[in-house]
């Protein structure tokens, strides 16, 4: 015991705890950025950093990164573990990194404030030799209408750029979004443009539709970007003894943090008075409906179809609901939704088909729909409507309830069966009216099919035979099936899985979902942790597409999509 208490305590001498907070510089130009580092000597494991302070005047661009290097100096060895931050300061002046307080080894420390000055003295319109605009085409708009959003990337003609990080939107409070175009690597249009009277190569980082929505405050959020700028040789002797070629390979880089201004966005009010059925759309469309047989008799399908087309927000209004005559049984409708991108504008069309089942004889009207809107061409209000259409339906008046709640697909099927199996009166005879027992077969399985919809409900608690249900309960194997397509492409199967799931399992009509859309559908389902990592899963499938960066996850990004989706499932169930 006297010899593990001496051993313990030479350890302790030899290896003493030590902790060193520092940063690369303390006077730094605007946009510039600086390292953070803590080295802890002595210590098992890495310590436990609480960086929440720092955020309030510091914006963390990398990090925290881990490094250990060992040393024997006269004998004795010395184990030191490093973090390293990289920080760009939110504003010019003077600021300080507070005290950083964190754990070693269950031991707590704290450091002293660390003072920085930021300064902006460079010359008179060299601040703007790199820089990213936030263009918009309209900066007052009414809630529903789409402004159309462009980040570009404005580079100097002397300016030269060797390194950029992956551009990553932001979110988009108070806005729903639709993709736009978004680049798959950094390409400067032909022509170089004149801003401010001085010429610049400009490349598109990306576009989006927004679409403003109820909420307290609208504005375009200020973005950031990591760059590696080339310093210019200021020595302009040439080294008679060394080749100018190879210049090149010794090329100094800066890093810079390049971010765009905060744009605000005005809604304007609607002009009163209101229609008394506006739901929200806003734009330009037309109404249309169909039907594919105005003769039935009692009992047969009927398909009805409404057909909305436009350019505005679809999407994010309901269509008119229609009261069908009381005999006429109406099955909720499949929703079908198509976007397309003209000029910018989105456009695209949202149509809706019922199955209708006349249960009496008789002439029956399907109504008019009637909707309005805002139009934007006008700026005033507009209104649209169909033609109501007559029905003929014949036959005897026969109860039918036992085909309630069956869908399209499966009313098809049963008529088909029930045809099949009509025979002649001589064929009737020649067995002297005698079921064989195929018609007891029958008449038994058509039983279990007409109550399975009573069971399923009551035991599974969800009804099989309606799509919606159908669609939120398969959407996790969908999904896992998608996961399992043999593809070298992961993070675009990752991706694809896990934007399927989302729109099966909310039964989206949209197909057009970002990482954004995700993080707010999901927002009130899942817990943050989970959410986060899946946001943070979608955004690695868009980065590693194009960027060589995030090869070492291209293995294990599909497990970890599997993982999530499964634990998000069970959220639901």
């Amino acid at each position: 015991m006297k010899l593990f208490v001496i051993i313990l305590l030479f350890l302790n001498v030899i290896f003493p705890q030590t902790v060193n907070v520092s940063v690369d510089k303390q006077v730094m130009q605007e946009g510039d950025v600086l390292q953070l580092i803590i080295e802890v000597s002595g210590a098992k494991d890495f310590p436990k950093i609480e960086m929440d302070k720092i955020k309030k005047n510091f914006e963390f661009v990398g990090g925290p990164y881990e490094q250990t290097s060992i040393e024997v100096i006269n004998g004795k060895m010395k184990d030191t573990k490093t973090l390293t931050w990289t920080l760009s300061p939110r504003k010019t002046g003077n600021i300080t990194i507070p005290e950083i307080q964190g754990l070693i080894d269950g031991k707590r420390f704290v450091s002293k404030p660390i003072k920085i000055s930021v300064v902006n003295n460079l010359k008179k319109g060299s601040e703007n030799s790199v820089f990213i605009l936030a263009e918009v085409d309209k900066e007052t708009a009414y809630l529903g209408e789409q402004i159309t959003l462009t980040y570009k990337l404005y580079v100097d003609l002397n300016t030269k750029i060797s390194g950029i990080d992956q551009f990553q939107m932001p979110d988009f409070n108070g806005f729903w979004v639709e993709e736009i175009f978004t680049p798959q690597r950094l390409q400067y249009q032909n022509k170089n443009v004149l801003f401010q009277g001085r010429k610049y190569q400009v490349a598109n980082l990306g576009q989006r539709a927004l679409f403003p929505i109820a909420a307290d405050k609208h504005f375009i959020p200020a973005v950031s970007i990591k760059t590696q700028i080339e310093k210019k040789n200021r020595n302009k002797r040439r080294d008679p003894f060394f080749d100018p070629f190879f210049n090149s390979f010794f090329t100094e880089t800066q890093t810079k943090i390049i971010k765009s201004k905060k744009r605000n966005i005005t809604i304007k009010p609607f002009p009163e008075p209101k229609p008394t059925d506006f739901s929200g759309a806003v734009g330009d469309f037309k109404i249309n409906v169909a039907i594919d047989q105005k003769e039935v008799e009692v009992n047969d399908g009927i398909i009805f179809t409404i057909i909305l087309e436009g350019t505005g927000n679809l999407g994010l209004f309901t269509l008119p609901k229609v009261e069908f005559h009381q005999d006429l049984e109406a099955f909720p409708p499949n929703d079908d939704y198509k976007k397309d991108v003209f000029r910018n504008q989105i456009t695209g069309s949202q149509k809706l088909e019922y199955v209708l089942i006349p249960r009496k004889p008789g002439h029956f009207e399907i109504p008019m729909i009637e909707m309005s809107f805002f139009n934007l061409k006008l700026d005033s209000w507009s209104s649209i409507k169909t033609d109501p259409i007559k029905i003929k339906v014949t036959g005897n008046n026969v109860e039918s309830d036992n085909l309630t709640g069956l869908t399209k697909k499966e009313i098809e099927l049963i008529s088909e069966d029930i045809r099949f199996i009509k025979t002649n009166s001589s064929e009737m005879n020649t067995i002297e009216n005698k079921l064989s027992t195929a018609n007891y077969l029958f008449y038994f399985l058509s039983t279990i099919i007409f109550f399975l919809p009573v069971f399923s409900k009551k035991i599974m608690k969800t009804n099989l035979f309606r799509v919606d249900d159908r669609r939120k309960k398969n959407a996790i194997k969908k999904s896992l099936k998608i996961l399992k397509t043999k593809n070298p492409d992961s993070f675009n199967i990752a991706s694809k899985a896990i934007y399927t799931y989302i729109q099966e399992r909310l039964l989206l009509s949209s197909k057009n979902l970002d990482p954004n859309t995700a993080k707010s559908l999901l927002r009130n389902y899942v817990d943050d942790v989970t959410l986060k990592e899946l946001i943070n899963i979608l955004k690695i499938c868009d980065a590693g597409k194009y960027s060589p960066t995030y090869k070492e996850e291209l293995h294990t990004i599909i497990p970890k999509t599997k993982n999530i989706l499964q634990n998000i499932d069970k959220v639901f169930r």
